[in-house]
């Protein structure tokens, strides 16, 4: 029955730590780092947990609202006691007795069947911060331009030659923030790494014919080398920065 108890209590942390952390991804930035590409609140308490304590006080005149890396844990624990809330009475309990089990200096009734909801609150907080501590947020963070090229992975035609030429990072760097945004506006890049595929294909002198093909067919090939090469391939590399950012 303990061991029940105890598999029970680990897999509805994990449960709890997982809806928290899809409330916090579906909560807007806030913006609070100015120069870190943060998409949502996850992404920032993720940065202040990684890179804080950020423990200077917040306020004005004689207000004081503490500190920004409280007021983060303070949203955190707010969202994980609203999951807390919706639990039937006996998993309050099983839950109590692991965050009983896990705290040797609580001074809370430790009888058969007590509930600790500050100490549930506690153990999934913890789960959590293992979670935004073991992520990478280099993409995010104010080298991203730096870092980007080490992690994407280009396929298509048009990658291919404008990466043999040394340009291609050069073109993603420059759009890192539309490239690690979910929603974000693609055209300019694919338009500019069209450009530079045809200024390629012009420069080629043993393609004489294609060079002549290019000029008679030059929108019509832009747009064919964008809708077919160019944009299907950015999409791929946008997926897979984002799951790497994600994991």
């Amino acid at each position: 029955m303990q061991s029940a108890a105890e598999a029970f209590a680990r897999a509805e942390v994990d449960r709890i730590a997982g809806a928290v952390v899809d409330d916090l991804r579906a909560r807007p930035a806030n913006d609070t780092f100015g120069d870190v590409a943060t998409r949502h609140l996850w992404d920032e308490y993720c940065w202040s947990l990684q890179e804080g304590p950020f423990d200077d006080d917040m306020g004005w005149d004689d207000v004081r609202l503490g500190s920004l890396s409280g007021a983060f844990e303070d949203v955190v624990r707010a969202s994980i006691q609203t999951e807390v809330e919706k639990l039937p009475r006996h998993a309050l309990v099983f839950l109590s007795a692991r965050a009983f089990e896990e705290d040797d200096d609580n001074d809370e009734d430790e009888s058969l069947g007590g509930i600790w909801i500050d100490g549930i609150v506690s153990l999934v907080l913890d789960e959590v911060n293992s979670r935004a501590s073991r992520r990478t947020l280099d993409l995010i963070g104010p080298h991203r331009s730096d870092v980007i090229g080490y992690e994407v992975e280009g396929s298509g035609m048009v990658w291919s030659v404008v990466s043999d030429r040394g340009e291609a990072l050069d073109l993603i760097a420059s759009h890192c923030d539309a490239l690690i945004d979910p929603e974000g506006d693609l055209s300019d890049l694919a338009d500019e790494m069209v450009e530079a595929f045809m200024a390629a294909a012009a420069e080629d002198d043993e393609g004489a014919v294609v060079s002549v093909f290019l000029e008679h067919f030059e929108d019509e090939v832009r747009t064919l080398v964008r809708e077919k090469d160019v944009v299907p391939s950015l999409e791929d590399m946008r997926a897979g920065l984002l799951d790497r950012l994600d994991a």
